[in-house]
């Protein structure tokens, strides 16, 4: 089962990898580009995933959380704003590198975590980290298709990124 999961993480990994060095070939001003959409601009989109994507690997790595309490609550908004403070003014390759620098961590996490089954509490509710996982990655995947859309509002075409495109890409290498 774990490498069930390190193949969808690697999926997400590529997939967001994929997204940022293609945002590199377009026009700066594309990323920046304010539209009326899901998100303000590309750049919000892919600061989501990433702001996401370091909430899931806090929350996995402590175990989960057993009450959702206002001071819980609280603290996680505040990691949030410090988190979207630290991507202000990042362009698609350094928000890239963000990506890769925590993909790195999330890693380790996942190789050193030894039973992927075992429940994970979030407040009442629970679920396995292999469910969180798969949470975290359809949520890469959603906003992926975001961007695709607001590149075609824009006039650009998107890049793929779906994972049958993936697994293609993994034959082949």
């Amino acid at each position: 089962m774990k490498s069930y999961v390190m193949r969808q993480y690697d999926y997400h990994v590529w997939a967001n990898k994929k997204v940022c060095d293609y945002l590199q070939e377009l026009p700066e001003e594309v990323y920046r580009k304010e539209i009326v959409s899901v998100f303000p601009t590309i750049h919000d989109v892919l600061t989501h995933i990433y702001v996401i994507d370091c909430n899931w690997l806090t929350f996995l790595s402590r175990g989960g959380v057993v009450e959702m309490s206002a001071q819980y609550i609280a603290d996680l908004k505040a990691e949030t704003d410090r988190l979207v403070a630290e991507t202000n003014g990042k362009n698609a390759g350094e928000l890239g590198r963000m990506m890769d620098d925590l993909a790195d961590r999330f890693h380790i996490f996942l190789e050193q975590h030894d039973n992927l089954e075992q429940l994970c509490p979030s407040g009442d509710f629970k679920a396995s980290y292999i469910d969180f996982i798969q949470h975290l990655v359809n949520h890469g995947t959603y906003h992926r298709g975001n961007i695709t859309a607001m590149l075609r509002q824009l006039g650009y075409p998107g890049t793929p990124t779906d994972f049958g495109y993936y697994l293609y890409v993994l034959s082949k290498q």
